[in-house]
């Protein structure tokens, strides 16, 4: 299943193309789910297809598929360094936050702070990459 890896690149893509034209309340939302599309396709290929992701949003997380898949992708999460793990999960938690505040809030998205969603998206995918 490539679709979900190829769907994270382009969204990784569209991020920075977004970036380039000044949409920088469109950014954040991109970077998040090309994270969130990789981490899928990396459950996947640990044996987790995507019933077995939906069963478990389900019967652990109330419905909350992206939690369910942070989790379970959490335990595949190897770092050399404890920094780099704490990174990884402030990261991602800060992610979310921006793309939820850049879809739901009545506020706009400063050009900084796009670019570190970019930056945290990259960050977050080079780590998913080592799985």
């Amino acid at each position: 299943m490539n679709e979900l890896r190829d769907k994270s690149e382009l969204n990784a893509d569209v991020a920075e193309l977004l970036y380039e034209k000044s949409y920088y309340d469109n950014v954040c939302h991109p970077s998040y789910y090309a994270c969130l599309q990789l981490m899928s396709h990396k459950l996947i290929k640990k044996g987790m297809d995507l019933d077995r992701q939906a069963s478990i949003a389900s019967s652990r997380f109330g419905g909350n598929s992206h939690k369910a898949i942070m989790n379970s992708v959490s335990a595949f999460i190897k770092t050399d360094d404890y920094h780099d793990e704490k990174r990884y999960k402030n990261y991602l938690k800060k992610l979310k936050e921006m793309r939820e505040r850049a879809d739901y809030k009545n506020v706009r998205v400063s050009r900084e702070e796009s670019g570190e969603c970019i930056r945290m998206s990259k960050f977050i995918i080079q780590i998913l990459n080592s799985i």
